[in-house]
């Protein structure tokens, strides 16, 4: 039998996978208690015991996802290659999660700062697999530069405004990571 914190975990996660899937919809973010509980399969209740209310549940799924994508980065090395890749193999390959972490900002109030708040986990990454001898304002520079390119071609390309196949836009990526790092 399952203690009530392995139920109470295994709801929550229940949750952030609906939320990944109602936050990063194709046709933009739908997401309301009702929708969040449909798509669970878990009722309202244990929604509030989780989240406390929409806004904190949408936070957590963003959280969750960049959490992952965090995750997937800093296991790659500071390879560029293997940086774009575990990247796209997220975001790209999954495109749920890539709209979540990259275009839900932009669309959902709730987010709004969010967004923003994750870019210096982003450029923190980035930066400690530069070459160290840049200084403290060129590494600062160069990362966020980094970050905010990659940033803008993987919005582009999960929006489907880059008419490019995934192999020609994973090595454009490669080429952009590989020049700074």
């Amino acid at each position: 039998m399952r203690s009530q914190e392995e139920r109470n975990d295994e709801r929550r996660r229940t949750f952030l996978h609906a939320g990944i899937d109602l936050l990063g919809a194709v046709d933009g973010p739908a997401v309301n208690v009702r929708a969040v509980c449909a798509a669970a399969g878990v009722t309202e209740r244990y929604f509030y015991q989780c989240f406390g209310d929409r806004d904190s549940f949408v936070r957590s799924v963003y959280e969750h996802v960049a959490s992952e994508a965090h995750t997937a980065l800093a296991d790659t090395s500071g390879d560029p290659a293997r940086a774009v890749a575990a990247f796209v193999t997220l975001m790209v390959d999954d495109p749920r999660r890539g709209r979540v972490l990259l275009i839900a900002p932009f669309a959902d109030q709730a987010l709004s700062s969010a967004g923003f708040g994750a870019v210096p986990a982003f450029v923190g990454l980035v930066s400690e697999h530069l070459p160290a001898d840049l200084d403290e304002v060129d590494r600062r520079l160069t990362a966020t530069a980094v970050v905010g390119a990659l940033t803008g071609l993987f919005t582009s390309y999960l929006r489907g405004e880059l008419d490019v196949d995934r192999d020609r836009f994973v090595a454009h990526c490669v080429s952009v990571t590989g020049r700074r790092l």
